[in-house]
């Protein structure tokens, strides 16, 4: 008897790889896929209710001792497999005290993620203060730096002349389309967006609407398209919003991390510019959580160990903490040293449903992802089953 444990991770690899039938596997599949719910301020007889009807299905609900009595916090831990959440959420539909509510919540957590494989979004500053020193280009150094990443094979270029670091002011649409004059020329005439998609980085509408008549397919906007023509924008050109939380201005951003609901108010956020976007017109969008923009240090890190929690939207998620400040209070590291911080944060991120990194260094995110997905390979080809 030859018998293997297999890691939580792997076990939808292995059970492709014991060959069920379609039917069965998809079943089974569903009972290997688990899903966690902290459930807050839920009144005591609905968390009573949704106890008794998780050991219904045979999933669990963890609260509080107190609550038997109706006492203590209103908090719970809901664990169930895919399969125990799509009877629950039919169960919780037919109540009242709110839970038909919660219901539609965790009915939208019910959804296959896509199986494609992180990518990467290479940055080009053309600013002389970016905060990263080593990302500030010219003109020249950043055609030049466009030309490596297409050998390079990244799947975006993201390109901005204005910095968004914490303290930065704002600066005029004339004085980015200035900066970016000569590297759009190269890119239209060139014709290189047939090569690889360019987002432009950029808060004001006139920039990317410039960007976007010089090939450009993405606008990657700071302020989280708070400038209404920025969604018109988008629309016109048949772009790709990338929605990103924030809350201010780069200069007055990190004043504004007083949250009464972290995840929530992102989640209404989110929920707000999403259909402002679509109802503009907008049809492809990226949702980026916003790493470092009006958060503190706890609460980014708690963004990268629940970013589960936005892919109920239904997008693509961007993680964008390329040797941002908070690894260097949690390393005491200066900018430049940053990088295996970041490659150990983006690789958490990928685990947790990162879509598309946002990084500085292109070659050694690249070298961490094909490790990464040749040890999900691994399993099948060394023939564990």
């Amino acid at each position: 008897m030859q018998v293997t444990r297999i890691a939580t991770s792997r076990a939808l690899d292995v059970l492709k790889r014991v060959g069920a039938d379609e039917v069965g596997h998809k079943i089974m599949a569903q009972k290997a896929q688990m899903y966690y719910f902290a459930l807050h301020d839920l009144s005591y007889v609905a968390s009573a209710i949704v106890k008794q009807e998780a050991l219904s299905v045979g999933a669990e609900y963890a609260t509080p001792r107190e609550q038997i009595l109706y006492k203590g916090e209103k908090v719970g831990l809901l664990i169930a497999n895919a399969s125990q959440l799509r009877r629950l959420v039919t169960k919780l539909s037919a109540q009242d005290f709110g839970l038909k509510n919660l219901a539609t919540y965790l009915k939208s957590h019910i959804k296959p993620p896509p199986d494609t494989q992180a990518k990467i979004m290479a940055i080009i500053n053309v600013t002389p203060d970016s905060f990263y020193a080593s990302s500030r280009k010219s003109s020249k150094e950043a055609i030049e730096r466009i030309y490596e990443l297409l050998e390079e094979g990244v799947a975006y270029i993201d390109i901005g002349a204005a910095s968004s670091r914490p303290g930065s002011q704002n600066i005029e649409s004339c004085d980015e389309i200035a900066r970016l004059g000569e590297v759009c020329a190269e890119i239209d005439s060139k014709q290189l967006y047939k090569k690889v998609q360019f987002s432009i980085d950029t808060y004001n509408p006139k920039t990317a609407e410039f960007a976007l008549k010089s090939g450009f397919s993405i606008i990657n906007d700071v302020s989280g398209f708070s400038d209404p023509d920025m969604a018109r924008v988008n629309a016109a050109f048949g772009a790709t919003a990338i929605i990103m939380h924030s809350r201010g201005t780069p200069e007055t951003m990190q004043t504004l991390t007083q949250y009464d609901d972290f995840l929530g108010e992102i989640d209404t956020f989110f929920e707000r510019k999403i259909d402002e976007v679509i109802h503009s017109g907008g049809k492809e969008i990226i949702l980026d959580v916003g790493f470092g923009f009006a958060k503190n240090d706890a609460q980014n890190l708690a963004l990268v160990n629940h970013l589960l929690h936005f892919k109920r939207f239904g997008y693509p998620l961007l993680l964008g903490a390329s040797r941002k400040n908070t690894l260097g209070q949690i390393t005491g590291k200066a900018v430049s040293e940053r990088l295996a911080s970041t490659l150990a944060l983006h690789l958490i991120g990928v685990q947790n449903g990162a879509n598309i990194l946002r990084v500085h260094d292109s070659k050694e995110h690249s070298d961490m992802l094909k490790v990464y997905y040749a040890l999900q390979e691994s399993t099948l080809q060394q023939g564990i089953l």
